[in-house]
């Protein structure tokens, strides 16, 4: 498996979390991976064979070539077909509005394909892609058509990019009411504006935040204490904390990493 990833150009920096890219060789039987929360929209370009998303009840479910992700407030369970050859774009939590141009509540917990939301644009857009050829290529092409887009925002994704960097800042630990003081904004004003550029509320946010320190903390250690990681990082209690895990990963936290996971960590931040 080949994983790569690049950070935005300067002035694409407020808007864009990173390029990622997975290669990998077909996999016969794949086993399911789970996509957790990571509180940042993405569209992803599938450059080989398709994935399948499980959903909880119904039919298994083919994914586009082309997708995006809205905000996710718990996993979404997936698996490769074939060959891998995905090119993704991370957004930052408050500025995939400015290129959909649509309200990010509408997008919540939906992964749908490109054309379902920009339109005849997502073929186009899908053909240069391919055509590019190798992951720089890929970036410098698609800067093109994000500068266009995005530059341009106006003030309320502004407000919203400071309003979701004060929540991250304090690792999710901040409540409305501060953010309100904080800011200088209403706290109805707030709500609106993670309503339109977030997708969900800001405390919703903040929990993902939380629980995404957690993730990345105990993937960094070689072993962990459920106890004072939850304290570490604010929960009330242990329990409380294998709460918000099973919430947001379906799972408790020792079985979601004893079991292994060959691309779930690449597709999360």
């Amino acid at each position: 498996m080949i994983y790569r990833e690049s950070y935005p150009s300067a002035h694409l920096d407020p808007f864009i979390d990173r390029y990622w890219s997975i290669e990998s060789a077909a996999t016969a039987g794949a086993p399911v991976e789970p996509v957790l929360p990571d509180g940042c929209p993405e569209i992803v370009f599938n450059l080989a064979d398709r994935f399948q998303r499980i959903p909880k009840f119904g039919d298994l479910e083919t994914q586009a070539s082309a997708i995006v992700s809205g905000q996710l407030r718990r996993r979404i369970l997936i698996r490769p077909t074939g060959h891998v050859e995905l090119f993704a774009v991370r957004f930052r939590p408050h500025a995939a509005f400015g290129f959909l141009g649509v309200g990010m509540s509408s997008l919540t917990d939906q992964v749908l394909p490109l054309a379902d939301v920009i339109g005849a644009a997502s073929g186009e857009i899908e053909s240069q892609i391919y055509q590019a050829g190798d992951f720089n290529k890929r970036i410098a092409m698609v800067e093109k058509i994000l500068t266009a887009k995005l530059v341009n925002s106006n003030g309320d994704s502004s407000t919203a990019g400071s309003l979701t960097g004060m929540i991250a800042s304090s690792g999710g630990r901040i409540s409305v009411r501060e953010l309100g003081h904080r800011s200088g904004i209403g706290e109805r004003r707030i709500e609106r504006v993670f309503d339109k550029y977030v997708g969900v509320s800001p405390k919703i946010f903040a929990r993902i935040v939380r629980f995404n320190g957690v993730v990345r903390s105990m993937e960094a250690a070689d072993s962990f204490g459920l106890l004072d990681t939850a304290l570490s990082f604010g929960y009330y209690d242990q329990s409380h904390m294998i709460h918000e895990f099973n919430e947001f990963a379906g799972t408790n936290p020792s079985a979601f990493f004893n079991a292994t996971h060959q691309f779930s960590g690449m597709l999360t931040s």
